[in-house]
């Protein structure tokens, strides 16, 4: 069966004009990035498609590829970009997702920045 995608997702330059969130998804690691749709129009082009697409992964260290997902909105479900039949395969034998969410790094920073916050709290009572 054929997949079916949205309008707004045909291309790199629908999904600037629509607003649309992307974000890429490397096979190897599982690290998702954003990505500024508007850039990537206007490095490949508005009409070029991301169907299919893959990238190289961008994190140091890693040699895997990436492939696309796309949200209308925040809150919405993501489309994996994908139709061939290899990168199906290819997601679904890939690596979990990972993000700051999922790596517990939105935690570990607030803290650090409530500590930073409450020493800097202390230094600026020392001065008066």
């Amino acid at each position: 069966m054929d997949r079916i995608f949205p309008r707004w997702a045909r291309s790199w330059g629908e999904l600037a004009r629509s607003n649309a969130l992307v974000r890429s998804q490397c096979l190897c690691c599982g690290l998702q990035q954003r990505v500024d749709a508007a850039s990537m129009a206007a490095l490949h082009g508005g009409s070029s498609s991301l169907l299919d697409a893959l990238d190289r992964c961008s994190v140091v260290g890693c040699h895997g590829e990436s492939y696309f997902l796309v949200a209308r909105s925040y809150g919405r479900r993501w489309i994996a970009m994908a139709a061939r039949p290899d990168i199906l395969d290819a997601i679904e034998r890939g690596a979990p997702p990972a993000n700051a969410m999922s790596l517990g790094l939105l935690e570990s920073h607030s803290q650090a920045v409530a500590q930073g916050s409450a020493q800097g709290d202390k230094f600026s009572r020392r001065e008066k």
